[in-house]
Order: C-alpha cells, then sequence, then structure tokens
C-alpha cells in the first residue's frame, strides 16, 4: 500500500509539471580537482638548472650529478635527495645520454627517468626511481 501512495505522488508530481526538490547527502566530487602537490615536487619546480649534460653515464652516476646540481642552483643549497629501488635491477640500465638546458629540477629528473626506461615517483623524502 504504502509503494502505491509513493509511485500515485510521483506520478501526480510528473503530470502536473512539478519538481520534487530532493536533498543530497553525499558530497559532490569534483573531478578536475587535483591532489595537493608534494613539497618536494614544489621544491622541483622551484630549482632550474642552466645546464645538464650526461654522457653515457650509469643511472647511479647521473643521479649523483643531479643531486650536485640540484644543490648548486638551490636557493637554499639543500636540493632534493633521490632513491633507487631495488639497485641490482638498476645495474642492467643502459648508459644514459641528456643534453638540456633551463629546466626545471622536476622536469630533469623526468627525463632522467625516461631515458632510463624506468619509473620515477615523488615521495615524501625523495624521488624513487623504480626500474620495472
Amino acid at each position: 500500500m504504502k509503494n502505491m501512495l509513493i509511485l500515485g505522488c510521483a506520478l501526480l508530481l510528473a503530470a502536473t509539471g512539478c519538481k520534487r526538490e530532493t536533498q543530497t547527502t553525499q558530497p559532490t566530487i569534483d573531478a578536475t580537482a587535483k591532489a595537493p602537490e608534494s613539497a618536494i615536487v614544489t621544491k622541483a619546480k622551484g630549482i632550474v638548472l642552466p645546464e645538464f649534460k650526461l654522457d653515457g653515464v650509469t643511472l647511479s652516476v647521473a643521479l649523483q650529478r643531479l643531486s650536485i646540481t640540484a644543490k648548486q642552483n638551490d636557493p637554499e643549497r639543500k636540493g632534493v635527495n633521490f632513491m633507487v629501488k631495488r639497485p641490482y635491477v638498476a645495474a642492467a640500465i643502459p648508459k644514459i645520454t641528456l643534453d638540456f638546458k633551463d629546466v626545471t629540477l622536476e622536469e630533469a629528473t623526468e627525463r632522467v627517468a625516461k631515458a632510463a626506461g624506468i619509473r620515477v615517483s615523488a615521495e615524501d623524502t625523495a624521488f624513487v626511481f623504480d626500474p620495472k
């Protein structure tokens, strides 16, 4: 009986052209909203490398040079940390050759990862390179 009453009310509302206002209890989610950027990414975007060149070096050497260059160009002279997951796998990565000017540390980090064919992610305290 109750279901018939609800159905009757719905039909009546539809027939009279009245719109039934409903309250939503679920929050709306903005699909275009992004998660807040991590502090390490923000810092890396603020460090500009006037020049960075690698000529046939291992991932380990590439990250050492990137770390040194980041510290030299960081206004705080601290740079950021880099870490390699599974370094025994990273040893098999081909040599890296890159040459670019006026890029952010974030972009340089992504380019090193791409040249090495591995993933890089921004963790709380370091950029982590992960051989697949």
